[in-house]
């Protein structure tokens, strides 16, 4: 199979992008996203302010990369489980992996990067195009196929609930500074929501 050749400058503008995220990503760990500025990313990384305009309209865009790699991981993750898993397994870790997420990368961290979602990038993370969202719904419409959640629900909106309360869940994790064990919480809530999945019935939204 013939694979398409990247030219020498493309390879040097995907080191470039990857030089200023990664550097930006380390101050945020270390300083938090208010405290780091542009002009300190593009010095520390070594380029110009022009070329990181280049990859990235703002600040916040660093932020919306982070998650486009982390969509990634969990989407990556999600298509090794063999074929017989259920459908609701799926879901729980996709969840799971965010909850996990939130924990490998601390409260604070996690607390800056729902700011930053709240004062930009919003269009970017309610996106339904986002494979966090397309792998929930997937799931759902494999469990409603299956016989394994109720024929009554209707998968885009179920997506919808479900993305909201994980969501939910993180940013009240955040709120209680990570003094519960978001993981477990994450998967009891899910476990709950499952059951209900089961056995709803259309008058319920009537």
């Amino acid at each position: 199979m013939d694979e398409k050749k990247i030219t020498k400058r493309q390879v040097k503008a995907l080191e470039t992008k990857q030089k200023i995220y990664s550097t930006a990503f380390r101050l945020m760990e270390e300083k938090g996203f208010d405290n780091i500025t542009i002009s300190e990313i593009c010095r520390l990384s070594g380029v110009s302010k022009g070329s990181f305009y280049t990859y990235f309209e703002s600040k916040d865009d660093i932020v919306i990369e982070l998650y486009k790699d982390v969509d990634e991981k969990y989407s990556s993750e999600v298509k090794k489980m063999p074929d017989n898993t259920p459908a609701f397994e799926k879901v729980l870790a996709a969840v799971g992996f965010q909850a996990s997420y939130a924990v490998n990368r601390g409260v604070k961290f996690t607390t800056q990067i729902y700011k930053s979602q709240l004062e930009s990038g919003t269009d970017f993370f309610i996106s339904e195009e986002r494979p966090f969202f397309k792998i929930i719904k997937t799931s759902i419409d494999e469990g409603i196929d299956k016989g394994e959640l109720s024929p009554d629900i209707n998968a885009s909106e179920t997506a919808r609930w479900i993305v909201t309360v994980s969501r939910g869940i993180t940013y009240d994790w955040c709120l209680h500074h990570g003094e519960y064990d978001i993981e477990q919480t994450m998967k009891k809530v899910f476990k709950l929501i499952y059951r209900s999945l089961q056995i709803v019935k259309k008058d319920w939204f009537a």
